[in-house]
């Protein structure tokens, strides 16, 4: 910050220390983020390449592990791979809380064994006491939270306002947590690939920064923010017009 006076004639600069923090400190290294997403695909994934299960995964570690100088060494190392596979794997249970990470696959429904439900909704819900929470609570300065869905969240439950089972509210609390924030995606829901989900995506983006990350070395960010609208790279590829003219 700069502070300037003019005393007699004498231009006079004073230089003040800026307490604001830049944006870029406050924001994920697109790359890295891409790191990390790859990390989770390559040690938590469930199923099959040809074949993968829904999964979803959050951390809450220290700042400069959303930054450039982003250190796999030191990453997530109080976490077993093997004890958060089998945990996320197990459909009556499909939860894993660990120190700086929770994740989740789907889970069956007691009630309704045909409805299984959802990793997001797992891990964020009930909103004032769920496991997202409890990992927010354990590190509330200079952290990176990052919450990463395999598919993106569904607009018939996840996304519904008036539904049950939306993780909306959720993301409201998130959003009051400091530090920087980002919420990544990979595929769309399958139920959700010929919708258009302009609106849909920018209730997410009304609370935390949308990320989709495709690959180890393709981060794109979604934007959205207020009027602007949602990245052409974060929505679903518009239908084919296979209309032919003669």
């Amino acid at each position: 910050m700069k502070f300037t006076v003019f005393l007699s004639g004498l231009l006079l600069i004073f230089l003040l220390p800026d307490r604001t923090e830049s944006v870029e400190d406050n924001t994920v290294d697109i790359n890295t983020l891409a790191r990390i997403i790859n990390f989770f695909e390559q040690n938590y994934k469930r199923g099959t390449e040809k074949n993968p299960h829904q999964y979803a995964t959050a951390i809450n570690v220290p700042k400069d592990q959303c930054q450039q100088n982003f250190n796999l060494n030191t990453f997530l190392t109080q976490e077993n791979g093997a004890n958060v596979k089998n945990d996320i794997n197990d459909e009556k249970k499909a939860l894993y809380q660990g120190a700086e990470l929770i994740a989740a696959g789907t889970k069956k429904d007691v009630d309704e064994q045909k409805f299984k439900m959802h990793s997001e909704f797992l891990l964020l819900n009930p909103p004032n006491n769920s496991p997202m929470t409890n990992l927010l609570n354990k590190r509330k300065e200079d952290s990176c939270s990052v919450f990463y869905t395999f598919n993106s969240p569904c607009v018939k439950t996840c996304l519904n306002a008036m539904g049950c089972h939306n993780i909306l509210d959720a993301l409201e609390n998130w959003k009051k947590h400091p530090g920087i924030k980002a919420f990544v995606f990979k595929n769309f829901w399958k139920f959700d690939t010929k919708k258009d989900l302009q609106n849909d995506f920018k209730q997410i983006v009304a609370h935390v920064p949308l990320f989709r990350c495709v690959s180890e070395n393709e981060c794109y960010a979604c934007n959205g923010e207020g009027d602007t609208a949602i990245d052409a790279h974060c929505l679903p590829l518009p239908p084919k017009n296979t209309n032919i003219e003669l």
